[in-house]
């Protein structure tokens, strides 16, 4: 999995592309955490998750951890464009009553 980020006016948008495992969540939170450390004016956090090709259960807490970290700075975090699969296991995990989705 990779990441790319994008700041655009006051959102910062993390685009995930691949497969989002537990193999190489760890990396990519690393990542993920330096863009949001390196962005703390942004108004809000966009996950992308169009590009998307797999998820397990690790894209639960790496979400939340995310989402924690954007928290400590008091950035709402949304996900935008989550493919079936994820839609569902999200769905299912109850996460979208904690980061909502946004279009």
């Amino acid at each position: 999995m990779t990441v790319q980020g994008t700041l655009r006016g006051d959102t910062l948008y993390l685009c995930l592309i691949g497969e989002i495992d537990s193999f190489g969540a760890d990396r990519v939170r690393r990542e993920c955490d330096r863009l949001i450390e390196g962005n703390i004016q942004a108004a809000r956090i966009v996950f992308n998750m169009e590009r998307v090709s797999f998820v397990d259960s690790a894209v639960i807490g790496f979400l939340m951890g995310r989402y924690k970290k954007a928290s400590s700075f008091n950035i709402p975090v949304f996900i935008q464009s989550p493919p079936f699969s994820a839609d569902k296991l999200l769905s299912l995990s109850g996460i979208y009553s904690i980061i909502p989705k946004t279009k």
